[in-house]
Parts: C-alpha cells; sequence; structure tokens
C-alpha cells in the first residue's frame, strides 16, 4: 500500500513538473480567424483570442501546416505561453479524423501533453 501510494504521487509530481514548463494548454473550436490571431471557444465554453507570431508551429493530422489551413469550425489544441494580458501561441494542432461536436470534440486526435483551458 505503502509502495503503491509512492508511486502515485510520485506520478502526480512528474505530470506537475513537466506540465509546469510555462505552457498553458487549450482545446476547442476554432470560432474566427484573423492574420494575427485565433479565436477559439473552449471546451468549457468560453471563447479566447489566441496570438499567433512568426515562430507560431501549426500541424493538421501528422502534417505541417499554416494558418491558410485553418477553418472556422475546425478542432484544434493550443500550446501558448501567456504574456500580459495575452496568449501567444508557440503551436498550433488542427484536428482532422474522428472529431465531432461544437465544442471540439478530440477523438482521434494527437496530441503530446494533456490539454486543457487553465494553465499547468
Amino acid at each position: 500500500m505503502k509502495r503503491l501510494l509512492l508511486a502515485v504521487l510520485f506520478g502526480l509530481f512528474a505530470t506537475a513538473a513537466f506540465a509546469h514548463n510555462g505552457m498553458i494548454h487549450m482545446m476547442g473550436t476554432v470560432t474566427a480567424i484573423a492574420d494575427t490571431s485565433l479565436s477559439v471557444k473552449g471546451t468549457d465554453g468560453k471563447t479566447q483570442t489566441v496570438v499567433l507570431v512568426a515562430t507560431t508551429k501549426f500541424t493538421k493530422g501528422d502534417k505541417v501546416a499554416t494558418l491558410r489551413d485553418i477553418r472556422v469550425g475546425d478542432p484544434i489544441v493550443i500550446h501558448a505561453t501567456k504574456k500580459a494580458d495575452q496568449l501567444i501561441a508557440a503551436e498550433v494542432k488542427v484536428g482532422t479524423m474522428g472529431m465531432t461536436g461544437d465544442s471540439g470534440g478530440m477523438n482521434g486526435m494527437k496530441m503530446d501533453h494533456p490539454a486543457t483551458t487553465t494553465p499547468h
């Protein structure tokens, strides 16, 4: 029992340490697209605007993508940093197959990190 508790605690701390890399992870559905930003309705129902910069990386499925590959209604995962009152996108992942629902059901999306709409 003691070993199990230690293993669980270690797992929690390892996950927390991994997630505390300064990134905010969010997922949802694209509601608006501009040259320098995306608005996303998160799975919590709140809409947030994320700033896109020259270093923002885009992927769609397993392929490199660009902002032009994103459409309103696409399910999306964003890894961002917070600077002042803005979220700055480091990586934008657009889902492809097996996604349903207007809140951005993420079935079938490949994600390297757990994604939520709150900072880790």
